[in-house]
């Protein structure tokens, strides 16, 4: 969440609280692509004005995100979850044969998009689902989907976050911080490392924003390759690289007007 919202120079979130006490807003809520520790800054501040809140919440994420975190944060606050990003842009649609084969011996019946749906079904405090369609097909098996509730089984969900972990071509960064004592640059280590491993699942133009939000000097290019953070780290990560491979793989995102015409193209695919 970009500081600018609360900061008191602007007003921003006290205007959107006076338009909803004059009746312009009915209902008043937020979305978040922060931290926990961001998410939780906010609702120290404004939890209890907010409705609802919009979070990136699948079973991918559950744990390469940490969207569980904010999930029981914002049902310890009482506040409804709305979901973005169901099926991560489509990846989890389409998974490997093999995991498919393991998902359709489970329920013959129904598609592998489904899985993500019906996951989140056993999240009492999930009560919006928005997901992103580009086809007849796609909206008619969705349709099929939510017309009952049918979360999945213990043993279901564990096969799921088996299928999860295949997923994941990511650096077994533990968050100790000890990279960071030593870094002349400053930079935080273990998050550029969360990005890259998000990267590695999937390129997320979300990245380049958050990465847009840093001081320069403590970008992942501010890196002056000392090596003092390789020789810190139990994990033994070659995090000069990673970082490098992150700078290199964020340059390469699409920009913000390319990720308007590509969605507007998709919306008249779908008018046709």
């Amino acid at each position: 969440m970009n500081p600018v919202y609360t900061d008191s120079k602007w007003g921003i979130i006290d205007y959107f609280i006076k338009q909803k006490e004059m009746g312009r807003i009915k209902h008043l809520g937020f979305s978040c692509h922060g931290s926990t520790e961001l998410l939780k800054e906010f609702l120290d501040g404004y939890g209890d004005k907010m409705e609802f809140c919009q979070i990136q919440l699948n079973y991918l994420d559950w744990t390469l995100q940490d969207a569980k975190a904010k999930y029981e944060l914002l049902t310890e606050r009482n506040i409804p979850v709305w979901v973005m990003e169901p099926v991560r842009g489509g990846k989890l649609a389409a998974v490997d044969k093999e995991n498919e084969e393991k998902l359709k011996e489970l329920r013959p019946e129904e598609s592998v998009a489904s899985w993500a749906f019906r996951w989140l079904q056993g999240l009492p405090n999930v009560k919006m689902v928005l997901s992103g369609m580009s086809s007849m097909e796609q909206m008619i098996d969705n349709v099929h989907t939510f017309e009952q509730e049918n979360p999945l089984s213990e043993k279901e969900e564990e096969t799921l976050m088996q299928l999860a972990e295949t997923m994941k071509d990511s650096l077994p960064c533990t968050g100790c911080r000890y990279c960071c004592d030593g870094c002349p640059k400053g930079i935080d280590i273990p998050k550029m490392i969360g990005y890259y491993n998000e990267m590695k699942v999937a390129p997320s133009f979300n990245i380049g924003m958050s990465l847009d939000a840093v001081d320069k000097e403590h970008l992942p290019s501010a890196c002056i390759k000392c090596g003092k953070c390789k020789n810190s780290c139990p994990q033994n990560i070659d995090i000069t690289s990673a970082l490098e491979e992150l700078t290199d793989m964020v340059g390469k995102l699409p920009s913000w007007a390319d990720i308007c015409r590509q969605r507007e193209e998709e919306a008249k695919a779908i008018l046709r």
